[in-house]
């Protein structure tokens, strides 16, 4: 029993073991049949291919394969981005003020080469410029020449700086007693000391001579400068103004002249209408570093060149257009066949918008000359009679339609030429000097802080409007009721005694003018009436009326630098002054206000738009960009707004310009400020002379500063015209001037020869020395 139970356990035992192995059997051949199925196999083979991609890829991500590419192939195909043609700017009459011109350059890419064949082709190419007559892009001339001995062109503080620039030479600063050679890595102040470290640090070969040496250096000094683009594949500007011909040469072989990269640049040119004009239009230069960090993202390069000032800075957006994307094919070290792209492939840049100026070139010109003959004149008077004061130096002027706020002309002098911006570019020394000036670099630097002539004196400057400040005053006693059309009689006496302050009539000091209506007073321009006009009106009234105006605030104008100016009030001169008692108003205060004196001080062309505002009751906004149009012909951008009403009652606003016509005219009892200097001119004008102090009469010897305002014909008025001379002495001297401007607009002839200079005046039109007094 117990035999049988053991082998019934023995007989379980030899089934599984079978079992065991049929199993391991089956296991074998599903295995077989996977392995050898050919789906698997083509999906094995697959993932293989893709592995061993894989694998290659990131062999050549981390491994020197440009380099590489570069020794085994024979032409390298990149891209730069192409400089846009920059928009042109025309004036009202359709007269080109600014436009481009196209010039051929010559860049070079990085080709790898070597430094003794990348020596050898900078030698080559220097004398090929010179024989065509090209101009070599050698920033290097603006710190070290040799000519012919190595010699530093800047200060010993400015050559350190640019030796220790972290981003060029990266030397070392040292003190005294360190000996510095041209191995180490110490600035070099000795300029032959400093050509040798350039010869070593380029390595070039000692068989070279000096000059020849010279020549590689300030082509690899300019690689240099920009040496992370030139690597990165961005070519390098060598040259410019490269005729066709070197071109032509240059590319039929350009297996020998390897790197090298044809393109264009555009450079801006100015009409000579632009010269009489160059405070509107501006000037355009290299971008800077700020200005590059705010543009760069509408696709600015930091080589542009961006407006500076004027409509350029102003309309930049418009003017500046899209650059395009050009590829560039270059042959390498390894032979002469090669891959190359055709231009076409790129996108070609588009050129900017047109604008259109409100400015009137003839008027502009006619203007500024009349400004700077009578500053001429004045100047040889002074020659001739040594008075010891100084004489008329600058001016602005501003002229607009009166209906709209187009400004026709609009000057200051002295001016510049904005070419000369551009032509140093080329090599112009001429250009170069004159920049130093505009700039007020090294000698020019007092000379410059007195002419300042980038600065746009009619809306950067203000000045104490003086005189031409009186109509704005009298439309403020009308509108409060201190007087009306018809009553308007005020009696000036001798001295006046405001606060303590005693003031004298200028005409008549012991005994004033006696009884004098609006009309009178105006056409005289008598302190005394104004003052006691003013006082009566009260500042707050004043000051309000000025603010209606605009005078004091600024235009809105489209030119960049406009400032606001100062109407003097009593908050004005709360916040102005120092201690409890100063900024306390004063009736005596009203009463130089009121004259255009205190703290009053506008730019001309406030004066301009308030004089507008005389003229058709409308206060309008000053605008020198009448429109700016598309390629296609679309209207991007236009200059014009509403004027807004001002609200003077018509009969009050009537007095005033009738008062201001007897400036032109006298009255039947009185003489005019002007002089009668408007007698028979074949226009009727409506207009105020001004003289306004400076305070440095006395401590500087220097004159005060002559103002004019006017609008013109009398009835249905068209243009109004704003105008000051600095130290132009009396406001009267400056009224040929405006008859000059005046007859360019409206195509009259005056007089062939009209005196500009007046050195006395014809009429009493400023505030005189006062005194203080008890009491």
């Amino acid at each position: 029993m117990a035999r049988n139970l053991t082998e019934d356990y023995g007989a379980f035992d030899n089934n599984t073991e079978r079992g065991e192995k049929q199993e391991q059997v089956s296991l074998l051949k599903r295995a077989l049949g996977f392995f050898t199925n050919r789906y698997l196999v083509l999906g094995a083979i697959f993932v293989a291919f893709g592995i061993a991609i894989l694998v290659m890829t990131i062999r050549l991500q981390f491994s020197d394969y440009q380099n590489t590419l570069s020794q085994s192939s024979s032409g390298v195909i990149r891209q730069y981005v192409s400089q846009a043609p920059r928009g042109d700017i025309y004036d009202s009459r359709g007269v080109l003020l600014a436009s481009t011109v196209e010039y051929n350059t010559v860049m070079i890419a990085n080709a790898y080469m070597d430094d003794a064949s990348l020596n050898s082709l900078c030698l080559e190419l220097s004398y090929l410029f010179d024989q065509y007559h090209c101009i070599d892009v050698a920033d290097l001339d603006q710190y070290f020449v040799l000519d012919p001995k190595a010699r530093f062109v800047k200060a010993e503080d400015k050559i350190r700086l640019w030796q220790t620039d972290p981003n060029l030479f990266d030397l070392k600063d040292y003190s005294a007693g360190v000996i510095v050679t041209f191995t180490d890595d110490y600035v070099k102040t000795d300029p032959n000391v400093f050509f040798l470290y350039l010869r070593r640090k380029f390595n070039i070969d000692n068989n070279y001579t000096i000059e020849e040496a010279y020549r590689i250096i300030r082509i690899r000094y300019q690689i240099f400068s920009d040496n992370w683009a030139f690597i990165k594949g961005t070519p390098v500007k060598i040259a410019t103004d490269v005729p066709d011909e070197l071109l032509r040469k240059l590319e039929e072989e350009n297996y020998h002249y390897m790197g090298l990269v044809s393109g264009k640049e555009y450079a801006r040119t100015y009409s000579s209408e632009a010269l009489y004009a160059s405070h509107v239009l501006g000037y355009v230069g290299k971008i800077s570093s700020v200005t590059y960090q705010d543009l760069a993202s509408f696709g600015y390069t930091s080589d542009d060149f961006v407006g500076k000032s004027g409509v350029e800075a102003q309309m930049e957006r418009y003017l500046h257009g899209s650059s395009g994307i050009t590829p560039y094919s270059i042959w390498t070290m390894n032979g002469e066949d090669g891959l190359f792209v055709p231009h076409s492939y790129g996108r070609a840049p588009e050129g900017g918008a047109t604008v259109y100026l409100t400015i009137d070139s003839h008027v502009q010109e006619v203007g500024t000359q009349a400004l700077k003959d009578l500053i001429t004149e004045a100047k040889e008077y002074e020659e001739v009679n040594q008075t010891g004061y100084k004489v008329a130096s600058a001016g602005a002027f501003v002229m607009m339609n009166v209906n709209t706020g187009a400004v026709i002309a609009m000057g200051s002098y002295p001016n510049y030429d904005p070419n000369d911006f551009i032509l140093q570019n080329y090599g112009d020394d001429q250009a170069k000097e004159q920049v130093k000036y505009y700039l007020g670099v090294d000698e020019y630097q007092e000379i410059t802080s007195a002419d300042i002539p980038l600065w746009n004196r009619a809306i950067m400057s203000m000045y104490a409007p003086g005189s031409t400040f009186k109509p704005c005053t009298a439309l403020a006693a009308l509108e409060n009721g201190d007087i009306t059309p018809d009553d308007n009689t005020i009696r000036c006496t001798g001295p006046l005694d405001v606060d303590g302050w005693i003031f004298r009539c200028l005409e008549f000091p012991d005994y004033g003018h006696g009884d004098l209506t609006l009309n009178d007073a105006m056409a005289q321009s008598c302190n005394i009436y104004f003052m006691i006009l003013g006082i009566q009106t009260g500042i707050d009234n004043i000051s309000a009326m000025a603010n209606r105006f605009g005078l004091g605030v600024k235009s809105g104008i489209d030119l960049p630098g406009e400032i606001s100016g100062v109407m003097s009030s009593r908050e004005n001169k709360r916040l102005t002054r120092q201690s409890v008692y100063d900024k306390t108003w004063f009736p005596s205060n009203t009463a130089q206000a009121s004259i255009g004196q205190f703290d009053n001080c506008f730019t001309i062309l406030q004066l301009c738009r308030y004089t507008c505002g005389i003229a058709t009751n409308k206060l309008c906004t000053p605008y020198v960009v009448d429109k700016v149009v598309a390629d296609d012909g679309s209207i991007l951008y236009q200059g014009q707004t509403e004027s807004v009403d001002i609200g003077i009652s018509q009969e009050n606003i009537e007095a005033v310009r009738t008062a201001m016509r007897c400036v032109a005219t006298g009255t039947s009892r009185w003489g005019s400020s002007a002089g009668n200097q408007f007698l028979d001119y074949p226009v009727e004008m409506v207009c105020k002379t001004g003289t306004a102090e400076t305070g440095f009469e006395n401590t500087r010897k220097e004159y005060s500063n002559g103002l004019f305002i006017c609008y013109a014909p009398k009835d249905n008025p068209e243009v109004a015209l704003a105008l000051v001379v600095e130290k132009g002495q009396w406001g009267s001297s400056s009224v040929v001037i405006a008859k000059k401007i005046m007859a360019a607009y409206f195509n009259e002839q005056i007089s062939s020869y009209e005196p500009l200079y007046t050195p006395n005046p014809i009429l009493g039109d400023y505030l005189p020395s006062i005194s203080a007094t008890a009491g």
